[in-house]
């Protein structure tokens, strides 16, 4: 059964404990690219912080370190599982908290010196509203930092029909939700739109035979399954197919397939 995240249902992922697992396998690989945007930002000691959409806390953790001891970090998610399961790994922070909050339609009530969106946009009917909402709380002279994926660059050597088709479902389904899986190269734009400036822009598409990279594929395709077969946008015997390519292709050192494009871009809100 698919749990709809949001409050437009327009999120296709599974959430819960599935859900989170599939962020940790996916944070791993990612973590060298969200360290290296933080640290341009830059996150500094003292600070604090707000990561929205912080799913298993991952880069909300991430980001405590950087902030220390004397900083403040708040990660907020609408799935009440994954910040139960955050708050559980994230003990050893007291520097963090987390909230269960719908950013579509719920504030803090604080402001920050950097706030940060990754892969949340994407899942949103009205990603700009969301910005606007997250750019209220920046301070001025504060950053705010949104990443996102576009899903239509698929790249793979050899080439392997079922991913292909796996990064066309996964577009299809977001779409079927009102959702933007290609949303990566409108961010500068929303950030604009918000009234920030000094905007900056960084894109990358990790591509090795690692394992990791190509079991995110996997998992993912696992987690949106259920929305695409509600939809009737594919066949459970051409789902299947396409999961049992997609396995055989993790353990196959001589395939690379790539994450989707990802775009990062930040900026600072006006004094």
């Amino acid at each position: 059964m698919r749990t709809d995240v949001g409050s437009a249902g327009s999120y296709i992922i599974r959430g819960g404990v599935e859900g989170r697992e599939r962020l940790r396998v996916m944070a791993g690989v990612l973590a060298p690219m969200a360290r290296t945007l933080l640290e341009r930002l830059p996150v500094r000691p003292g600070e604090r912080c707000w990561d929205v959409g912080s799913g298993g806390g991952d880069v909300t953790r991430m980001i405590a370190e950087m902030v220390g001891p004397t900083g403040r970090v708040l990660g907020t998610d609408i799935d009440p599982a994954k910040v139960a399961l955050a708050r559980a790994e994230s003990v050893a922070y007291p520097q963090v908290e987390y909230r269960v909050l719908d950013i579509q339609g719920q504030e803090p009530g604080e402001t920050f010196d950097i706030a940060h969106v990754r892969f949340l946009l994407s899942h949103l009917t009205e990603p700009g509203v969301a910005v606007a909402a997250i750019g209220r709380a920046v301070r001025p002279g504060g950053v705010l930092a949104v990443a996102d994926v576009d899903f239509g660059v698929p790249v793979c050597c050899p080439d392997l029909p079922a991913y292909r088709a796996f990064c066309e479902l996964y577009v299809r389904t977001g779409r079927h939700h009102g959702a933007d899986p290609l949303i990566g190269p409108r961010l500068p734009l929303l950030l604009h739109a918000a009234g920030f400036t000094d905007i900056r822009i960084q894109i990358d598409q990790p591509a090795e035979p690692d394992p990791a990279i190509k079991l995110v594929h996997v998992l993912t395709l696992e987690s949106i399954a259920d929305a695409a077969l509600d939809a009737g946008l594919v066949s459970a015997a051409e789902m299947a197919a396409m999961l049992a390519d997609l396995r055989a292709a993790v353990d196959d050192s001589s395939m690379v397939l790539a994450a989707p494009r990802i775009v990062q871009a930040w900026a600072r809100k006006p004094r």
